[in-house]
């Protein structure tokens, strides 16, 4: 889309998002404005004061008609649910369009897109497919869901430079032009039905990452994901399979996606043998008495949990809960082999509790740090305590690298005497 003739522009949702379109419009030369529902208090004053300073306009509190009704344009941070929020109802009555965070800043770039979706494995996938291009390639930008936004960096991007993206399906459900080079599926299970209505309104969501493709672009997909039939029959670009049966389905996305730019498991292993881990992601923070602490705040659903489960051995104290985005956590029942307890803490503790408690001993806490502390006790020795909470973090916390970070500040404040 030409924005050239497009000035005045409202952003809904404030965060990083929201603070990186701002300097972007100033950048554009657009009047900025910016909507957001929580109070003022909620953030940090001084980057508002800044811009403020610059000529960009807040309301806090709420979404007023007075605010946005001369806006020619509305963009949305990714926490912005464009099917339920008013906002989005009352710039549609005032027929003002609505585009995310992603689909806007796509328009400032010639650059190509790799995009990768899934309900698990995205950001590692998305880290280590940056990584191995970054490694052999000019022009390789990160960003996306992994918590660089796309307006931080699309003006210093040029034609034939890279992008690769973790994406949501929060992101893919604003999708109007983008059209990514290569997009990637990982695997699509239940996932955020506390905002997409059933599971095949989630399942839509992710499919628009394939939506503008053409015959000259690329889809990297999972050959073992349930509905694979259904899926290719949405793709219009060039498909490339590749397996979660016999290796881990993020190095062999990676492994494909690389091939794609030609290169090969030689470029790909000199990234892998390096690699650490992702914070929040399976990241071993300490072992205090024998009892090792494993902090997984990315985990927002049961799946990622089960896997979790698969790559840690011996005894597990589990931690979860959160806010509940209304998926089965029964789903977790046969994976419990190695699970001696599960404490609770947070909005979907007792949802939680209902779903496990015939099948394992199950305990509810008032908070993070109580929950933690009684883990340890728990645990005895040779044992995991595992924080893989399997819901958003929204409940207490402004995402899952607050909650992380939480995690590992309580964790390191443990005395050694239990």
């Amino acid at each position: 889309m030409n924005i050239d003739n497009i000035n005045k522009i409202c952003i809904v949702g404030w965060g990083r998002s929201g603070y990186s379109l701002c300097n972007l419009l100033l950048v554009l030369k657009k009047s900025a404005k910016v909507t957001e529902l929580k109070e003022r208090n909620k953030f940090h004053s001084a980057l508002i004061d800044k811009l403020k300073n610059s000529g960009v306009n807040f309301e806090f509190g709420g979404h007023s008609e007075n605010f946005i009704k001369d806006s020619q344009l509305i963009v949305l941070s990714p926490g912005v649910d464009p099917l339920n929020s008013p906002v989005i109802t009352l710039a549609k009555n005032l027929n003002i369009p609505c585009v995310g965070e992603v689909e806007f800043a796509s328009w400032l770039t010639k650059a190509k897109f790799i995009a990768i979706t899934g309900t698990n494995g995205k950001t590692t996938t998305t880290f280590l497919t940056y990584r191995v291009l970054k490694e052999n390639k000019k022009g390789v930008f990160l960003g996306g869901n992994i918590g660089i936004p796309v307006s931080s960096f699309i003006m210093n991007t040029k034609k034939n430079d890279l992008i690769v993206l973790e994406i949501s399906s929060f992101q893919l459900e604003t999708i109007i032009e983008f059209k990514p080079y290569l997009a990637a599926l990982l695997n699509i299970e239940p996932n955020h039905l506390d905002r997409h209505p059933t599971f095949q309104d989630y399942f839509e969501a992710k499919m628009n990452i394939f939506r503008n493709q053409q015959k000259n672009d690329w889809a990297v997909v999972n050959k073992n994901i349930e509905g694979l039939n259904a899926i290719e029959k949405k793709i219009k670009s060039q498909i490339v399979h590749f397996s979660s049966e016999f290796e881990n389905q993020n190095l062999s996305c990676v492994y494909r996606i690389a091939s794609i730019f030609s290169l090969g498991k030689i470029e790909c292993l000199k990234v892998f043998n390096n690699f650490k881990g992702i914070p929040h992601r399976l990241q071993v923070i300490k072992t205090i008495n024998n009892v090792t602490f494993v902090n997984d705040s990315k985990s927002t659903n049961p799946s990622s949990t089960i896997w979790a489960f698969r790559n840690i051995k011996g005894p597990i104290i589990l931690i979860a809960g959160g806010k509940d985005k209304g998926v089965d956590y029964s789903a977790i029942i046969p994976h419990l082999k190695n699970v001696k307890k599960i404490n609770l803490f947070g909005q979907a503790a007792g949802k939680i509790e209902k779903a496990l408690k015939e099948h394992i001993d199950t305990q509810i806490f008032s908070s993070l740090t109580e929950v933690i502390n009684a883990s340890f006790k728990d645990a005895g020795t040779k044992a995991t305590v595992l924080f893989s909470p399997m819901c958003s973090s929204f409940d207490m916390f402004s995402n899952y690298m607050e909650r992380g970070r939480k995690f590992i500040e309580t964790v390191n404040n443990i005395s050694a005497n239990k």
